[in-house]
């Protein structure tokens, strides 16, 4: 019978503060391993045990503070790193830090009870009525506490970074903090803002959780002075997020034995990302229906390394991949005006409604046009695509609104998918991408259970404009990396409305403090502005870009000699050019190779081969 092992396991913490070090344990620890183990493999991490208190049988519930997250854990050959069957004895491990790297990450949600509350004060949030606290430069703090209890939570950093005795500095219209507190009983969670003036505290906010009515939302607290009288009020923006809901179903979720959430190879070659496929079929001229199976499929065919689609939900919560919140729907009704004779003489008008009011059966059913010949947009070329197709198309690979199972399906396995998360936002000029969304984490969920589901072992980063989203999706799940997308400065699309998707520089500082991938930058502010290139470089962040400039040979070389980008998105992908393999393929084929010569160059020589070597 073969003997257990003995593994120690010491690791020293650097980012542990003063006032934790009286909750650790397990420093130190030893662990019985079967004899059979020949490896094992393993992480580090930080957890804190929070008391949800709704009765006094309620065990307190584990909570994910940090672990680390280089792709590869750390492993141990028990056999031959043990002496008189114990192994380690003397190893000190450095959390975060293994094989000349070190990665520590924010935890996942890991329990159905657990919230994470993000807290934004930006814009115009304060407004003053005494006139003795207006034109003030003021710091603000926030402190959670328990309404039940009225005292300050203990934490384990529950913001982004520790936060000064008086707070940090915030001025209307200049400054964007954001806080964050992890919970386990939001019903009676709330918060303290508390205002600072030359360093003494003058005033202070509370938020209390009957003004927080949803997951998401916006809530306006008064200000109390020294005086206990309103001196003016606060806005604050607020996002729960919550475990997502096929967590249960799908083991996997809580699996660290891989995880890609902040993994990038970098690579001497710039990845080629055919943007929708081949290309935007509805406002340019370009032979194949954007975001359908084929035009996925053919980027992938002449040489993408990813191919990006968007994804929404229809009225009866189903995956579609569609660009446009919006559709123009082919209604037949009496004379007027607005409406167009057909050839049977009949009279037909559009009419504008959004996805999310139709089912998936209602899109596979009614004719639509594009949004863009309700504006005037459009392109008069003939030979722009209809949104849905024509008698004579057939082919089912053609059709539009494919769910994102079909897409992981049946899509190419060697190409890397960009899936772009369509939540819309406030525009600068008031407007709304398209009003009565469904809600956040409901949404996400949706989505992240049918990847992991279908997705198998493919290569997929996420991405959004909606800066909420993509923190959302860090919190739901680690396996899959995010990108930040972001217009940024531009005089071709209206800007939105959040400073984080409206400056590339803000963006880049987001993703960073949020642990994402990288930003997905547009063309146009980086050809007139590389800063922000090199503020994503100061923090490791990959740099994708995308913009109709991409279109052009000398522009694409620009960004890959002059900026070293890791990605381009862009239309008409390996058009006029030879045809190659994207680079999974080119890795994939070259790792065989040398796996084969390897192979046969360990054999055993045999006598006539050894006499060639002799003569030679």
């Amino acid at each position: 019978m073969d003997q257990d092992y003995k593994a120690h396991f010491k690791v020293h913490c650097a980012e542990i503060k003063e006032w934790e070090k009286i909750h650790v344990r397990h420093l130190h620890a030893v662990v019985s391993v079967p004899g059979t183990v020949k490896e094992f493999q393993f992480r580090y991490l930080r957890v804190m045990y929070l008391d949800p208190s709704e009765n006094s049988l309620c065990e307190p519930i584990m909570v994910l503070s940090k672990w680390e997250t280089l792709n590869n854990p750390r492993s141990c050959l028990i056999g031959v790193e043990s002496m008189d069957f114990i192994a380690r004895e003397n190893v000190i491990d450095e959390f975060g830090s293994y094989g000349g790297r070190k990665q520590i990450s924010d935890g996942w949600i890991l329990n159905d009870k657990e919230s994470v509350v993000y807290f934004r004060i930006h814009g115009e949030a304060l407004k003053f009525f005494a006139k003795s606290y207006q034109n003030r430069e003021y710091r603000l703090k926030v402190e959670p506490f328990d309404v039940r209890y009225s005292e300050v939570l203990t934490r384990d950093d529950p913001i982004f970074g520790d936060q000064y005795f008086n707070g940090s500095v915030f001025r209307n219209d200049l400054d964007y903090l954001v806080f964050r507190t992890r919970t386990v009983n939001l019903q009676n969670l709330a918060f303290r803002i508390e205002f600072y003036h030359k360093e003494k505290r003058c005033a202070l906010s509370y938020v209390l959780p009957s003004s927080m009515s949803g997951t998401h939302g916006a809530t306006v607290s008064p200000v109390i002075g020294l005086s206990s009288a309103p001196v003016g009020h606060i806005n604050v923006n607020y996002m729960i997020v919550k475990r997502s809901q096929y967590a249960e179903k799908n083991p996997e979720v809580d699996s660290m034995r891989e995880t890609f959430g902040r993994y990038w190879r970098k690579r001497n070659r710039m990845l080629q990302i055919g943007h929708r496929g081949m290309g935007s079929s509805y406002t340019k001229s370009i032979d194949h229906r954007e975001n359908t199976i084929f035009s996925l499929n053919e980027a992938a065919r002449r040489g993408a390394d990813y191919v990006e689609l968007d994804v929404q939900l229809t009225k009866d919560l189903k995956t579609v991949v569609y660009h446009d919140f919006h559709l123009l729907v082919t209604v037949a009704g009496r004379d007027s005006p607005s409406s167009t004779p057909t050839a049977g003489g009949e009279n037909k008008s559009l009419h504008e409604i959004a996805i999310k009011d139709l089912t998936l059966a209602q899109l596979k059913l009614l004719h639509f046009e594009h949004i863009s010949r309700a504006n005037g947009t459009a392109p008069d070329s003939p030979v722009t695509l209809s949104v849905t197709p024509s008698k004579n198309e057939t082919d089912e690979l053609h059709v539009p609104f494919p769910s994102l199972a079909q897409v992981l399906r049946n899509v190419d396995e060697n190409v890397g998918l960009n899936i772009e998360i369509k939540y819309p936002m406030y525009m600068k000029d008031g407007s709304h991408e398209c009003e009565g969304y469904f809600e956040q984490n409901k949404f996400v969920d949706i989505i992240l259970a049918e990847v992991a589901e279908h997705a198998g072992n493919r290569r997929i980063v996420f991405s959004c404009f909606e800066p909420d989203i993509c923190t959302m999706i860090t919190k739901k799940q680690h396996k899959y990396p995010v990108s930040f997308l972001v217009v940024g400065a531009t005089n071709r699309y209206m800007p939105f409305q959040d400073i984080r998707s409206d400056c590339s520089k803000i963006a880049a500082n987001f993703a960073a403090g949020c642990e994402l991938l990288g930003v997905n930058f547009h063309s146009e502010e980086l050809l007139n502005d590389r800063n922000p290139i090199e503020i994503a470089e100061k923090y490791g962040l990959v740099k994708f870009v995308w913009g109709d400039d991409l279109n052009s040979k000398d522009i694409q070389k620009h960004f890959k000699e002059e900026m070293n980008v890791d990605g381009l998105i862009f239309d008409r992908i390996g058009e006029d050019e030879v045809m190659k393999q994207n680079v999974f393929v080119v890795e994939n084929h070259n790792r065989s190779s040398l796996f084969a010569r390897s192979q046969h160059n360990s054999r055993s020589p045999s006598m006539s081969r050894r006499c060639m070597s002799v003569v030679e």
